[in-house]
């Protein structure tokens, strides 16, 4: 269960930093995004994706975890990238129902 649990939580990371490129900041956004925003953007993305690194190896160890952790993110960024190439402004609606997922499965894990 905890894939699934890394899986949403890459999902909003690789997000967070899909606003942070300005490529993508004009397809997402409907006003411009400040560079205070757009940095903040940025860290909070390299920031959830090196915790979750960090929290794989310490849950499975450095090999079995970061192992692991490269394919679930590798899998995560699949529907990033889909929703940006074809519904970029329903990318928020993408990240309330991973946030809404990851509650579930915690839930699931915690029972």
């Amino acid at each position: 269960m905890s894939v699934w649990i890394l899986w949403c939580v890459s999902v909003v990371a690789f997000s967070s930093l899909a606003a942070s490129m300005s490529k993508h900041q004009r397809d997402i956004f409907t006003a411009k995004v400040t560079p205070q925003k757009t940095r903040l953007f940025q860290m909070v993305g390299w920031v959830i994706l090196a915790l979750s690194a960090v929290l794989m190896i310490v849950w499975k160890g450095a090999s079995i975890g970061l192992s692991q952790w490269l394919g679930t993110i590798s899998f995560a960024a699949l529907p990033v990238g889909l929703t940006l190439t074809y519904f970029p402004k329903k990318l928020a609606q993408l990240n309330i129902v991973v946030a809404i997922l990851s509650v579930i499965f915690l839930m699931i894990s915690l029972t």
